[in-house]
C-alpha cells in the first residue's frame, strides 16, 4: 500500500559471497494493514535492478543496517522505549528472529550506524557506534558504542543538548568522526554538524 526509505546512509557489503551488494532499509505498509514492517531493498548491479528482502521486522519502521566483521547483516529499528534489532546471515536476503536493545532506551526516532573500526581491516578492535536521542523524548541525541559487533552498547557522549531529533554519522578521511544533527526548539530545525574523535567520545560520560 505504501512505502518508504529513512533518511541516512544506505550500506555496500564488503566481505563474502554478497561483496558489493548495496542496500537500503524500507518500511512499507501491505494492503489491507495499517503496519510498518521492515524490508531491504538491494542490488547486486550497482542499482540497475533492485529486489526485496523477506520481512526484517514486523512492526517496524526507519531503520539502518551495518555490516559485521563475520559477514552477516544487523538491522536497527525505530521503536518506542528501547531499539529493535535483527541479523541477516545471507547479505540481508532472510532475517533472524527480531528483538530490542534494552540499553539502548530512547525515544522512537531516526538514528544511524557507523562502523568505526574493523579488526580485519587493521583496526586494533571492532568498534560500532550508533547515534540517538538519549531520552523517551527528542532530545539529547547522543553516541554510544560497541565492541562486541552490537550485541551491547554502552553511552558514549552527548551530541547536543536540549531538543533534537535525526542524526547521521560518517568516517572522515582525517579519521574523526562526522555527525549531522537536527536540532530543534520551537518550529522548524536547525542542522548542525560536528566533528569529533572516538577518545573525545570516550573521555567523559556526561548523560
Amino acid at each position: 500500500k505504501a512505502s518508504f526509505f529513512g533518511s541516512g546512509n544506505g550500506l555496500c557489503l564488503k566481505r563474502g559471497a554478497h561483496k558489493g551488494r548495496v542496500m537500503v532499509v524500507a518500511a512499507m505498509c501491505r494492503k489491507g494493514e495499517n503496519v510498518l514492517d521492515n524490508f531491504v531493498v538491494y542490488s547486486d548491479d550497482n542499482g540497475e535492478s533492485w529486489k526485496v528482502s523477506d520481512m526484517a521486522y514486523r512492526g517496524g519502521d526507519e531503520a539502518k543496517v551495518i555490516e559485521l566483521v563475520d559477514g552477516r547483516v544487523l538491522m536497527s529499528v525505530r521503536q518506542s522505549g528501547a531499539r529493535g534489532k535483527n541479523v541477516s546471515a545471507d547479505g540481508g536476503e532472510t532475517w533472524g528472529s527480531q528483538s530490542r536493545w534494552s540499553e539502548l532506551s530512547t525515544n522512537a526516532c531516526n538514528g544511524d550506524l557507523l562502523r568505526v573500526s574493523a579488526t580485519d581491516c587493521g583496526g586494533e578492535r571492532n568498534i560500532l557506534m550508533h547515534s540517538l536521542p538519549n531520552s523517551m523524548e527528542r532530545e539529547n541525541v547522543s553516541v554510544w558504542v560497541s565492541y562486541d559487533e552490537g550485541e551491547s552498547w554502552q553511552f558514549g557522549r552527548r551530541l547536543v543538548e536540549g531538543p533534537s531529533v535525526y542524526s547521521s554519522l560518517t568516517m572522515q578521511r582525517n579519521g574523526t568522526i562526522g555527525a549531522y544533527v537536527e536540532k530543534s526548539g520551537s518550529g522548524a530545525c536547525e542542522l548542525w554538524y560536528q566533528n569529533f574523535s572516538l577518545p573525545w567520545v570516550l573521555t567523559e560520560n556526561d548523560r
